[in-house]
């Protein structure tokens, strides 16, 4: 008899988990470095390097704390000597998640400024040119 329990372990929840955080960590590094090729140098700058700490914390941080190498800060109850390495890796990954959404959101509002059109309540100057005389 044909046992599929260890196809049905891969198929579960737990173990999809990680491959997804990093096929997102990889795709919001790709699409930053695309969105920051055709900017400015400071927008461009800041997509990249907010792709770049996103990567890191979507593609290496979270699954680790997803598989277990990585000690969550609520379950310092079970093995109290590690807290201060716990608190550490919890800051680390604050820094970089937030850090890598604000420098991707700001990169993307000085990318947004930058092909602005003018305010809609705004109304163009009349630019001189010839005048044009209608024949009837």
């Amino acid at each position: 008899m044909i046992r599929f329990q260890p196809l049905l372990l891969l198929a579960s929840i737990d173990v999809v988990r990680p491959v997804f955080l990093i096929v997102m960590g990889g795709l919001l590094l790709v699409f930053g470095w695309r969105i920051a090729t055709g900017v400015s140098a400071w927008s461009g700058r800041c997509i990249v390097a907010g792709g770049l700490l996103l990567c890191f914390g979507y593609a290496v941080l979270l699954p680790l704390y997803e598989t277990g190498f990585i000690m969550g800060v609520t379950s310092l109850s079970d093995a109290p000597g590690a807290s201060p390495a716990a608190f550490g890796w919890h800051a680390v990954k604050l820094v970089v998640m937030n850090g890598g959404w604000l420098l991707l959101g700001i990169g993307m509002a000085l990318h947004a400024k930058r092909r602005s059109s003018p305010a809609p309540g705004t109304a163009a100057k009349p630019q001189p040119g010839a005048v044009h005389e209608f024949i009837a």
